[in-house]
């Protein structure tokens, strides 16, 4: 088998997205006859047949499925050298790709980013903030090399690294009968309208699960996304909510609210680094980690963990 060249794995995938190998060609600007040449020569130099060609375009055949999955990874991993090689140029040594969900950035990981980017200011760090589940199918999937998010979500097949625990709190207007309250439980606030993240949160669930326990229901009348705009609404009487203890010096005053311990036992969560092989990351990713665990205080179960358990 000769070697495969990446351009016929770019048309490849090109023609599986359009479905046609006369719109991939208007796509990549190039004539049908050439990628049908290309297509031909990989399907002898595998050996196996890889598009049904018909009269509505082509389709998959089960080992096109499959070599579009390995094409993918490769074509992003031959992108991502390009990148990197190209940083050299101008004195960068790496790029990682960060997804952190809205409890991680709202927290201390903004901080820890910045101090990391104070000692290494020639590694960029490009961030995009994911729901807890989207974090971890980033990670698994290879769109990023690290994450960071809370327990409240699968992470299976990834490598696990303890960072921070953080507490939660129910979210009050300052008058509500309930405000008074030292410590509280989540059950308490179900008689209330409710504010709260979306449902693609990991969060969600476990309201969900915490709702089924105590054996009533919720209103939920906003689903927002971001802790700080289920502050907002809160104070703006729309429910009540739950949000970390740790906006609390930013909110309870501003907003005229309350912030509320709960006591219950899911409501001090950890947020953990998550990577899919630590030793396959690149040296600057390993570096961050490296700084993200370095940061984590001991109450954060500073330890490898192979498999914490996702909420109940």
């Amino acid at each position: 088998m000769r070697d495969i060249d990446p351009v016929s794995l770019r048309l490849f995938l090109a023609t599986l997205e359009e479905g046609s190998i006369a719109r991939a060609a208007a796509r990549e600007s190039i004539v049908p006859s050439a990628i049908s040449k290309r297509l031909s020569d990989l399907e002898d130099d595998l050996r196996v047949t890889l598009l049904e060609r018909g009269v509505k375009g082509v389709h998959p055949t089960p080992a096109g499925d499959a070599l579009a999955q390995h094409a993918r990874q490769l074509l992003q991993g031959m992108d991502r050298m390009q990148r990197e090689m190209a940083g050299y140029v101008d004195g960068l040594r790496g790029l990682i790709r960060l997804a952190a969900s809205v409890t991680a950035l709202s927290g201390e990981l903004a901080s820890d980013i910045l101090r990391f980017r104070g000692l290494q200011p020639q590694i960029a760090i490009d961030v995009e903030e994911r729901t807890t589940p989207a974090v971890y199918r980033s990670v698994r999937d290879g769109l990023a090399d690290v994450g960071v998010a809370s327990e409240f979500a699968s992470h299976d097949g990834l490598q696990m690294f303890p960072y921070r625990r953080y507490a939660l709190a129910a979210v009050l207007p300052a008058a509500h009968p309930l405000a008074a309250r030292p410590h509280l439980a989540y059950a308490e606030l179900l008689a209330h309208d409710q504010v709260e993240l979306g449902r693609d949160s990991g969060i969600s669930r476990v309201f969900d699960d915490a709702a089924h326990e105590a054996r009533t229901t919720r209103t939920v009348r906003a689903r927002v996304g971001s802790f700080e705009t289920v502050c907002t609404l809160v104070a703006r009487g729309l429910g009540v909510g739950v949000a970390p203890l740790y906006l609390q010096a930013a909110k309870e005053s501003a907003l005229g609210l309350r912030f509320v311990p709960l006591a219950d036992g899911w409501a001090r969560p950890r947020t953990f680094v998550a990577v899919r092989d630590l030793d396959a990351l690149p040296p600057a990713a390993r570096a961050f980690v490296a700084h993200l665990r370095a940061s984590a205080p001991a109450d954060a179960d500073n330890a490898a963990a192979g498999a914490p358990a996702a909420a109940p």
